[in-house]
């Protein structure tokens, strides 16, 4: 490399400089010099050696001046480049967590509650491949604290941001997209830092909040300090509307001072996106070498700053000399030796300054975390930087300019790579992105650009190639669309949950219908009245678990006999696993009872059950333990503690291969997983961490290579207590036979002739419609209705919430009995919760009996 750098600056001082020290050489040594001259052709020679000396100073400094300008010029331009693109690739990154996330909460909009622990949780997960974002934040529509990825946002705890900047912005003005403010004050962490927000708007065109990202204040500065401008030297970073975010030194002084007036945001960012110019300083008004570029596609500006009192100090000095020199042209023909000595140290110490000019350009391109490549117009390598000499697997010295770029192309990719650089090198910018296996062993995404190095007068003398690593950007969206695909089966599930509800709930009615009036002594015709109903429920309870799946229901805590539940699961469990896997239960006959949704436990243990059969792929056994524990003081899990207590434990563990630390500490983050490609989702785990830890307790895992593997659920104790009540059957209450009239809206006509029979059954007057504008219509007649009976889900532009809402307009002491298909208590807005009953579907003659009587008794007690 310093050879390199030598060759150019001897090309940059030209021949004819370098013929002028050789004449002189010449001259000097000369054994002429030794002979008796004349006084008058003493004077004579001189005087044209002082008309020679003049010329060359005059010559020399010009030239100096000259090369020394261009060189900072350059070493300006490079290093604001640089920053442009360090800028660039760090804000792009924080510009796609913010999209993603937004994306995220528009597709679940029930994080978007203060304290959510999932909402926390999905920031933290979020923020990790990003390590420029110092953290994301989540806003709501009034600028108060919904969450964030550093565990803030607790219930309880107020924080409101209205007053910030960045909320304000984006409230004023959603559309505007990305925006990044001043550095400001933390006020929930210690520090400053730089926000970049977007607003969150909903698919209803709603603005419902702000998600900042927090980019760190100090380790912005600390780089741009670290960066060699010389002492007198400044770096700035600007807003596109002339605010200054960061200028070292003097960085506090400076942050949000707004400077639109001068000549960079007036004059010269209108004309070009990049360029150079001299400038004033806005302190001490010294005129600075000052090189500016716009970030591409952010509203960020940097700039590069130079004195002249530092790069111009070896000029003045060299200008110094040889005007002394020209004074003293008496002195000329005794002192010229020790002047030629002299004029060969000065030229050394310039190219020594030069060369660390150049180097400290180098260093810049060397760390800079992308394959950057110059090749000239003939093929041949002028330059390549740390990045390319590692992804090709090359010593320091290996990629030099001897070796051609064909070199470095896989045959097999030349036919696509070939029309780039023919497009680079005919002055046009190519750019895309590409899959490569390297020499160093590794496969990478790559997002690749070739631009045409040009020269002064506009010659394409080759091109340069800079390429990002993007892999782990692509893995990103890989694993969004398998997201996206798990939320699309769980929809598809959800709607045949729904509908298959609607003609149980049809089913079952006509089946308590029927077995209501079958005489007692008819014993056989009901035993199978009795069986149709059971297949029924339990048609209805595969329902509840695919609505479960969809997450469309609920958590449903239970006092739960675990053993029992356990025990109930062993016959699906072996059918599931296979008959080379062996189903070992060790129970503690004590076990406490547990608070707990029973059907998302089973499925819990289905999936760690699944797991362990894919880990003893040749067939073993799996042993299933419960046992009573009390925890005296928390237990850590890696993530979040649980408090000290009585809790059951249930630990599943298998003979498989096991897991090293590194692959076990992974196992619950989502998407990880070890199995071949479209095996596994990488979900099953992290779903069955969420589920524990929303139940209040953990799961803790230990595994050993060539050992097994033991998952341990903590779930909290609800003590020896019973089992929960048994649902409804088809017994009604009693009540008096006043012949009240219902108005029951159902578009379903099975499920509507069904409620009207039941009804009709016990003793009140149904009236039936399909949609909510019928049933304002029969409400505006002059009969009145006891109770107003109705499916969430209607045809038309009116739900049964809508309808809900205007009949406590109208009629608000109507009492109102809600059905639906999902059984989801979220479905029901908070401000009706309180005055309605929701019935799900399907249902039983009893249930609904007593939905119905509590209904009007509440009524009646009003």
């Amino acid at each position: 490399m310093p050879d390199q750098i030598k060759a150019r600056a001897d090309h940059r001082r030209g021949p004819r400089q370098a013929g002028i020290v050789d004449a002189w050489t010449r001259f000097a040594s000369g054994s002429w010099m030794d002979r008796r001259w004349t006084p008058w052709i003493i004077v004579l020679s001189g005087l044209v050696l002082a008309l020679l000396c003049d010329a060359f100073v005059a010559h020399m400094l010009s030239v100096n001046y000259r090369e020394t300008y261009r060189t900072t010029e350059a070493a300006n331009g490079d290093l604001a480049r640089a920053l442009e693109e360090y800028m660039l690739r760090n804000i792009q990154g924080v510009d796609v967590l913010l999209n993603t996330t937004i994306d995220s909460l528009k597709q679940d909009p029930s994080l978007l509650t203060a304290g959510n622990p999932a909402l926390i949780n999905e920031l933290k997960r979020r923020v990790v491949p990003y390590p420029a974002a110092g953290g994301i934040v989540v806003l709501d529509a009034d600028g108060n604290l919904l969450g964030d990825s550093a565990g803030n946002g607790v219930p309880g705890r107020e924080n409101n941001f209205a007053d910030r900047a960045y909320y304000k912005v984006q409230r004023d003005d959603p559309g505007r997209g990305l925006f990044i403010d001043v550095p400001v004050a933390s006020r929930v962490n210690r520090g400053r830092f730089i926000a970049v927000s977007r607003a969150l708007m909903m698919p209803d065109g709603r603005f419902a909040g702000v998600i900042v990202v927090a980019v760190d204040y100090e380790n912005l500065r600390q780089f741009f300090l670290s960066l060699n401008v010389g002492q007198r030297g400044t770096v700035t970073l600007y807003r596109d509307d002339g605010t200054i975010l960061l200028r070292t030194p003097h960085a506090d002084d400076f942050a949000g001072r707004n400077v639109r007036s001068n000549r960079l945001f007036s004059l010269y960012l209108p004309r070009a996106p990049h360029g150079s110019f001299e400038g004033s300083g806005m302190t001490d008004g010294t005129s600075r070498s000052i090189s500016y570029r716009r970030v591409a596609g952010l509203p960020l500006v940097v700039t590069v700053a130079r004195d002249p009192i530092e790069y111009l100090a070896g000029w003045k000095n060299n200008a110094l000399y040889y005007s002394a020199i020209a004074a003293g042209l008496n002195l000329l023909i005794a002192g010229f030796g020790l002047v030629l000595a002299r004029q060969w140290r000065l030229r050394a110490a310039s190219e020594q300054a030069l060369r660390d000019n150049f180097e400290q350009h180098l260093l810049v391109t060397e760390n800079v975390p992308a394959l950057i490549v110059q090749v000239g117009a003939d093929g041949d390598i002028r330059y390549a930087n740390r990045v390319a000499r590692e992804w090709y697997a090359q010593p320091p010295s290996g990629i030099g300019r001897s070796r051609r770029i064909d070199d470095y192309i896989d045959p097999a990719r030349r036919g696509e790579v070939r029309p780039k650089i023919e497009a680079a090198l005919a002055g046009r910018t190519a750019g895309g992105e590409e899959k490569i296996a390297f020499p160093d062993g590794r496969e990478r995404w790559c997002e690749t650009i070739r631009v045409p190095d040009r020269s002064q007068d506009g010659t394409v003398r080759g091109y340069f190639v800079l390429s990002v690593d993007i892999t782990e950007r692509k893995r990103i969206e890989d694993e969004l669309r398998q997201a996206q695909k798990m939320e699309a089966i769980g929809q598809l599930a959800g709607g045949i949950a729904h509908d298959s509800n609607n003609m149980l709930a049809a089913t079952l009615g006509n089946l308590d219908l029927l077995l209501d009036a079958l005489p007692p002594g008819e014993s056989s015709r009901r035993s199978m009245v009795e069986r149709a109903i059971e297949a029924a429920e339990r048609v209805a309870d595969l329902n509840r678990r695919l609505l479960a799946f969809a997450r469309k229901q609920a958590l449903q805590p239970q006092v739960t006999d675990v053993n029992q539940l356990v025990r109930g699961m062993t016959t699906i469990l072996q059918r599931t696993l296979g008959e080379n896997i062996e189903i070992a239960l060790a129970q503690d006959p004590m076990l406490w009872h547990c608070l707990i949704d029973p059907t998302q436990l089973q499925n819990a243990l289905l999936n760690l059950a699944l797991n362990a059969r894919d880990a003893m792929d040749g067939g073993g056994r799996l042993t299933i333990t419960t046992t009573n524990a009390v925890l005296d003081q928390p237990l850590d899990d890696g993530d979040e503690r649980i408090m000290p207590g009585d809790y059951v434990t249930i630990a599943v563990s298998d003979m498989g291969a096991g897991m090293p630390p590194e692959i076990a500490r992974r196992a619950f983050e989502p998407f990880f997983t070890t199995k071949e490609f479209g095996k596994g989702s990488g979900l099953g785990l992290s779903m069955v961490y969420g589920f524990a830890r929303q139940s209040g307790g953990t799961v803790l895992i230990d595994s050993r290579v060539a050992e097994g593997t033991c998952v341990t659920l903590y779930l909290p104790s609800a003590g020896p207590g019973v089992g929960s009540r048994a649902r409804a059957g088809a017994a009604r209450l009693a009540r008096p036979q006043t012949g009240e009239r219902i108005l029951v809206v159902e578009d379903n006509p099975l499920v509507g002739a069904m409620a009207s029979t039941m009804l009709t059954s016990m003793g009140y007057g149904p009236v039936v419609v399909t949609h909510a504008t019928a049933a304002i219509a029969a409400l505006e007649r002059s009969d009145p209705f006891a109770l107003l009976l109705t499916d969430i889900l209607l045809p038309d532009a009116m739900t049964g919430i809508d309808l809900a809402r205007e009949v406590r307009r109208r009629w608000p002491e109507l009492p109102i009995v809600f059905m639906s298909g999902f059984a989801d208590p979220s479905l029901v807005p908070e401000e009706l919760r309180a005055t309605t009953a929701l019935l799900a579907k399907p249902f039983r003659l009893g249930q609904l009996s007593e939905a119905i009587v509590s209904a009007l008794a509440g009524r009646k007690a009003i």
